[in-house]
Order: structure tokens, then sequence, then C-alpha cells
């Protein structure tokens, strides 16, 4: 892998360009999103509609650090982290295993100087595997009672 000062990285054909990310960027990350946990998580209550995850990614853009992973013009990537939290990390269905979901984590990695921590659903064990791989080690499971889909989840670390 090789990456330029703007952030861009190649990878086989499959080439993007890490930027920032703000409030007006909200709609293609929702969309993303949408689309991502509909592949990776069938399993789980969709409890919210579009409208309300529009809002929701609209105010979560504005805080912390936000990056997305753009290919041929499109976002098909994000990271939000806030403090030493990854809230959000989701790719694409059509551009994972490229690279893109590992390029974001590195980049989110590097600005979190005291560690990062996050919340993964127990039986997303992809992302489970994802994280590990990335030296995140489980800290904490649940039985979901203090999530809003009540889904046993597991509280990872990277110190």
């Amino acid at each position: 892998m090789s990456e330029s000062a703007e952030g861009r990285t190649d990878r086989s054909s499959d080439a993007h360009l890490l930027r920032r990310l703000a409030a007006g960027d909200a709609a293609e990350v929702t969309a993303v999103f949408q689309r991502s946990r509909a592949a990776a998580m069938p399993w789980l209550p969709v409890l919210h509609d579009g409208t309300e995850d529009l809002a929701f990614f609209g105010a979560q853009l504005g805080e912390g650090s936000s990056w997305g992973a753009v290919v041929h013009g499109a976002l098909v990537g994000f990271a939000i982290r806030h403090d030493d939290w990854l809230r959000h990390l989701y790719v694409d269905p059509r551009h994972q295993r490229r690279g893109i979901g590992s390029a974001l984590l590195e980049r989110v990695i590097a600005e979190a100087a005291d560690g990062l921590q996050l919340w993964a659903f127990a039986r997303n064990t992809p992302a489970i595997a994802f994280y590990r791989g990335h030296g995140f080690e489980v800290a904490e499971r649940t039985d979901g009672a203090g999530n809003e889909e009540r889904e046993p989840d597991v509280r990872m670390t990277r110190r």
C-alpha cells in the first residue's frame, strides 16, 4: 500500500481518497450506513427510518473527527470518532475487503493518541475479527440491556 500526502491509497485496482467529512455529507453517510448495516447485520432490528438516520448522522458529523473514503467521486466508507470512542465505521458492501475499512481505521487510530474503544454487536463476528486484527481486545461483554436494539454487545479497546 502506498499513501500520498493527500491521503490517497492504492490497493489492487481500487484507489480511494480519504478526506474529512462535514455535515453536508450526511446523506451519503446515511446511505453507506444503511447498505452496510443491512448486508452485515440482517438480524438487527431497524429502529429508525431514513429521515431519523439522516438527522442522526448530520449531528454525528459535527462532533469529533470524521473521515470518508471516496472511490470515483462517491463516498464508499466512513469512520466517526469522538474523543477515544470510535462511534461508527462502515464500508459499502460493494467495496469491502479492499483495504478501505483498514485505511479508515488506521487514520482514526493515528489521531487517537491515548487509545481507542468501540462497541460491536456480539453476533457481528466479522467486525470483531476485523478489530482484533487491528490490535483491539474485548474488554467487556453485555447482555444488550444498555443499547436500544437490546442485542448483546462487546466493548473493545486498543491502547
